[in-house]
């Protein structure tokens, strides 16, 4: 097992991006939400369908409001609750970001070829493993 785990860590560490963006990968992958999604745009949807935990979603909301990459709009009917917007500045920052996220994807598919997407077969279908018996813990969860 120590033998996969540092093969998975090699494999992480070169798809890294090489340049560095002025925002992170989960902060990316949250504006990718709210674009792709636009209707889910309240933290705890976010929280949900990125799979992060509350506080990261909520760190990563709050740097990206300092950036000004997203704004917030109050609920009226929920003083407490509040959407989510992408701004123009969130736009341009997100291509840079995932043009320098993806390009290391792109390297290795390109270098690699049909064993990148035999991986990311395996890839996937490990994700919906792990995203199934998630459900089924949170499913015994007291609430």
């Amino acid at each position: 097992m120590m033998r996969c785990q540092q093969q998975v860590q090699k494999i992480m560490r070169a798809l890294l991006p090489a340049h560095k963006s002025l925002l992170t990968g989960s902060e990316c992958e949250l504006l990718a939400h709210l674009y792709f999604r636009p209707d889910q745009n309240t933290p705890i949807l976010l929280s949900q369908s990125s799979g992060m935990k509350k506080e990261a979603v909520s760190r990563c909301l709050k740097s990206l409001h300092e950036k000004n990459c997203i704004r917030k709009q109050r609920q009226p009917s929920d003083e407490r609750s509040y959407q989510l917007f992408i701004t123009e500045t969130g736009l341009a920052e997100l291509k840079k970001g995932y043009e320098s996220i993806l390009q290391p994807f792109y390297d290795l598919w390109r270098s690699a070829g049909e064993e990148f997407e035999a991986f990311m077969r395996c890839a996937d279908a490990l994700a919906a493993r792990m995203d199934k018996e998630q459900e089924i813990s949170h499913g015994d969860e007291v609430l």
